[in-house]
């Protein structure tokens, strides 16, 4: 019998509750994992900590992706924008925090201050007057709540649910016609900012899910039903990255820890795309905000 140094049972658990958070597509799922890691389990590698929250974050990707791209809620031209630029960032980050937030005194502070500030921005738009249909917030917000209309008169028979269509490709420029709009986006823009993103993301070790939502939502100005499981697409090639960069600098991974927290991070995964699915923009956003802000000022305080 293997003489473990966690409660198997527990992180079970605990990862099952992670993988729903991560496939929800709002980001906190990484963030959680991290808690778990840290004050349930008890793990005191900081550098383990990130390298397998990203792992968990990647497994988790490969059971909720296909879901979401089943049901038509992937804009793959601004996945892969994101792709472009997110691993030079993601090995960069990693690098950087292998050598300068490899001690849990100074990594617990950074990881709280991050959180805290990108929750404030979420809850600052939760609180904002609901958009005008005219701005580009407001169809954004339309554009979602017609498409889960739709769906729901799918189940019921009567119509089938609007999908993502690209209407025009180029380097300054890529337009999307979703639910009646059209929303574009600067490839070069969004290449560039995932650099950054995901070197904030395997800097902290979360994947950054919680950077990505607010980046195309709020940023972009994509509708939320979008949002979720591209954002999802988008952070499978840095974490990718990421992981095989810890795992190149000899950092150490407890292999059992991650067998056993991926079994669950599977089976939270395969839920949540599900309910997602009729969650509405300022829903998600809360979720997001109340999350965050408890993760954020826990670590703080």
């Amino acid at each position: 019998m293997l003489d473990l140094a966690f409660n198997p049972y527990l992180a079970f658990s605990w990862s099952i509750l992670a993988g729903f958070i991560m496939a929800m597509g709002g980001g906190g799922g990484g963030i959680l994992a991290g808690i778990g890691h840290i004050s349930i389990l008890g793990i005191g590698d900081p550098n383990m900590i990130k390298a397998v929250n990203q792992l968990l974050e990647l497994i988790s990707r490969f059971f909720s992706v296909p879901i979401y791209h089943r049901q038509k809620r992937i804009v793959w031209p601004l996945a892969v924008a994101f792709g472009i630029g997110a691993p030079f960032g993601a090995v960069a980050g990693s690098w950087f925090s292998k050598s300068y937030l490899h001690d849990m005194t100074l990594y617990r502070p950074v990881f709280g201050i991050l959180v805290v500030l990108v929750a404030t921005r979420v809850l600052y738009e939760i609180l904002l007057k609901a958009p005008s249909r005219s701005t580009k917030a407001g169809k954004a917000q339309l554009a979602s709540d017609k498409a889960r209309q739709a769906h729901i008169k799918h189940l019921n028979g009567k119509t089938v649910a609007t999908k993502p269509k690209t209407v025009s490709l180029g380097w300054q420029k890529i337009r999307i016609f979703f639910s009646d709009e059209e929303f574009d986006f600067n490839p070069v823009i969004v290449a560039t900012s995932a650099f950054g993103i995901s070197f904030l993301g395997a800097s902290i070790g979360v994947g950054g899910g919680f950077l990505v939502t607010p980046f195309m939502a709020s940023f972009l100005l994509f509708p939320m039903y979008l949002v979720a499981g591209t954002g999802l697409v988008a952070l499978m090639v840095p974490l990718t990255a990421s992981v095989i960069a810890y795992i190149t600098m000899n950092v150490q991974m407890d292999w059992v820890l991650v067998g056993i927290e991926g079994a669950g991070i599977i089976i939270g995964s395969s839920i949540a795309p599900i309910l997602n699915r009729y969650m509405n923009e300022k829903t998600l956003k809360l979720y997001v905000s109340i999350i965050l802000f408890g993760i954020g000022f826990y670590y703080l305080l």
